[in-house]
């Protein structure tokens, strides 16, 4: 497989995350803040493991603890953001 120029890689990636169901886009958000505060960088079969784990703990919580989970960890990105100086000025449309 040719390896993908940086934007192409974004674009993949956003792409299939936006086909996964809810609970795995929890995950996912879950998963992309612990891995921002990791100095270690996984392999790709460590980030198919740890989302494959995420997803099967969050698969029977309702949907509001869910929304409760995504927003805090959307909270805790802004605030990093924020603090770093790279926040958007742009309120997030609510679910």
């Amino acid at each position: 497989m040719q390896a993908l120029a940086p934007q192409d890689l974004v674009r993949k990636a956003v792409i299939e995350v936006a086909q996964l169901p809810e609970n795995d886009l929890v995950a996912v958000v879950e998963f992309v803040a612990k891995l921002k505060l990791q100095p270690h960088r996984p392999t790709a079969a460590e980030i198919k493991a740890e989302a494959e784990r995420l997803s099967a703990q969050l698969q029977n919580l309702p949907r509001p603890a869910l929304m409760k989970r995504f927003q805090d960890n959307l909270d805790a990105m802004r605030a990093d953001a924020i603090a770093k100086g790279t926040a958007i000025e742009k309120e997030l449309e609510s679910d």
